[in-house]
């Protein structure tokens, strides 16, 4: 049945026979992946999603999504899901996109399994009460701040990584505390079952749901009152969702994408910029939502890069990219259309195309565009394929000038001096940056990962995921020892003095300040002399 063919598509992956590597290798793991069918019911009824929200609202009722054992122990049965299922969850995402087995296991379970580590390293911490300042006119009197979790969360997952994000969002809404239903994408249909037969078996089913469908059950699922929701996507869904959560005030965070630039200045290492970029923008076939989107050269180094892009692809890949292990596929059909058709309309010189596209395999080649029409679609639409337009610039003012008049993107890459890199940085806007290399700063758990304006809102990842899930609560204990009358009816002039001293100032006149100033000058004065006679 489903699992034998899982289990075989899983031995296929991890120890392909000499007869089947390559390009036979993707072929079978395709064949195979399309009997990876019924592992887990269909949620697909009004009625029957309507339960599973009423289910998380109770089970969230009774209070025990709250405490640290249970969000401990959801966290771990989380990691050893990755760690044990590992060779499914690979399968299916291979099913899906094609992807090669390296960027499969880092890019899908292994920085899971980190995040999550660094999550339970300091959870503990994370939920202590914070203790804040108290101002003079609130004492005598504590304040302290805590973190509670918001409700029932709604994760919306994409295709492009349907196991990373999937689990992303929901490790940071559960380290909150929180119920969460998780709607992966039906794009990419064999991750979508495996994350709904494998979830199940390992988390609390009364707290953590798995809905799978289309666009019906959406639909369905935006209908009904959530506390937070997390969507993944593009900008016009993102439009759906947000106004969907505006009919209830529900607060979401949208990781959206856009056109992020990369920037090679002089001054870069051009062999390893040259790396990083095409590493960055190959990887799932560009199929990322901070995938370099484009690059804007120094004209001074422009031949330069782009002989090196030429020699680095040919090592890469060689003439043909569709023979290689280390070269992923479009996930569908109609994304490969919209691909190949950014190339056809660019009206610019192909300076490197590794081999043919191919719409019966989805194989899109990876290819760099120079010099493309600033209005065509290529350098108008976020790419998300493999294709990289270079265009040439000849300062970092006109660097600044073109990044600026587009939408604020998710990413921004820099290659070059950090001095020059802190110039664009301070000068553009972005929802995050790296310089020097691309995608590395998605990995650091530390950092916030969140867009801005068209790029999305919102952040998480680490500690930030877990204040994003979190509602922020601000706390007063006053003691009741201490009664100052003047804040009661009926008002006087008298009060109003006090309490403007209290409130604007000053407290004190400015000559009596400089009298106890001196005053305590003189005795600390006195001290320290009666000190040094004391040791004498």
């Amino acid at each position: 049945g489903s699992r034998q063919a899982l289990l075989s598509l899983s031995r296929l992956l991890l120890i392909p026979p000499p007869e089947v590597r390559g390009a036979r290798q993707r072929e079978l793991l395709r064949e195979l992946g399309t009997e990876l069918i019924g592992m887990a019911p269909r949620v697909t009824s009004d009625e029957a999603i309507a339960a599973a929200h009423a289910q998380l609202v109770a089970t969230f009722q009774t209070g025990r999504t709250k405490t640290f054992e249970w969000r401990k122990a959801q966290l771990e049965a989380m990691r050893r899901l990755a760690v044990e299922r590992a060779p499914e969850m690979t399968a299916a995402v291979v099913a899906d996109l094609g992807r090669p087995k390296l960027e499969a296991v880092i890019g899908e379970v292994s920085v899971n399994v980190a995040e999550i580590d660094h999550i339970l390293k300091h959870l503990s911490t994370w939920m202590k009460r914070e203790s804040v300042g108290t101002p003079l006119l609130q004492q005598p009197a504590r304040s302290e701040v805590i973190r509670e979790p918001k409700g029932v969360v709604l994760v919306i997952s994409p295709w492009n990584f349907p196991l990373n994000l999937s689990m992303g969002g929901m490790m940071a809404a559960i380290a909150a505390g929180n119920c969460v239903l998780l709607k992966p994408s039906e794009v990419a249909s064999h991750s979508e079952k495996v994350l709904a037969e494998l979830l199940p078996q390992y988390l609390d089913n009364d707290a953590i749901k798995v809905v799978v469908g289309g666009v019906e059950e959406s639909t369905a699922l935006l209908k009904l009152r959530w506390d937070h929701i997390l969507y993944t996507g593009n900008g016009a869904v993102a439009r759906v969702v947000a106004r969907a959560a505006a009919e209830n005030l529900t607060p979401c965070t949208l990781e959206l994408g856009g056109k992020s630039p990369t920037v090679i200045l002089p001054g870069a290492n051009i062999p390893v910029a040259v790396k990083r970029i095409l590493a960055g923008k190959f990887m799932n076939a560009g199929q990322i939502c901070i995938a370099p989107d484009y690059v804007l050269v120094h004209k001074d180094i422009e031949a330069a890069v782009i002989q090196e892009i030429q020699k680095t692809i040919k090592v890469w890949y060689g003439d043909d990219a569709s023979t290689s292990t280390s070269f992923g596929r479009i996930i569908n059909e109609r994304h490969f259309s919209r691909v190949k058709s950014l190339v056809d309309s660019a009206n610019g010189q192909v300076v490197v195309q590794a081999g043919t596209p191919d719409q019966t395999t989805k194989f899109m080649p990876p290819t760099v565009v120079r010099a493309p029409a600033a209005d065509s679609p290529l350098m108008k639409e976020e790419i998300f394929g493999p294709i990289l337009p270079m265009c040439a610039v000849g300062s970092v003012d006109e660097v600044v000038q073109y990044i600026n008049a587009g939408d604020k993107p998710l990413a921004l890459y820099i290659f070059g001096p950090e001095a020059a890199a802190d110039e664009i940085i301070a000068r553009t806007s972005s929802g995050g940056a790296c310089i020097n290399d691309t995608l590395f700063h998605f990995a650091n758990p530390d950092l916030p990962f969140g867009g801005i304006g068209e790029s999305g809102m919102g952040r998480y990842h680490g500690k930030w995921g877990f204040d994003e899930f979190s509602h922020i609560r601000g706390l007063m204990y006053r003691a009741t020892w201490v009664d100052l009358p003047q804040r009661y009816p009926p008002y006087t002039d008298a009060n109003l003095a006090i309490f403007q001293r209290v409130m604007v100032g000053p407290l004190l006149p400015d000559g009596m300040k400089r009298a106890l100033t001196a005053i305590g000058g003189v005795a600390a004065a006195g001290v320290a002399t009666l000190a040094f006679r004391s040791r004498l």
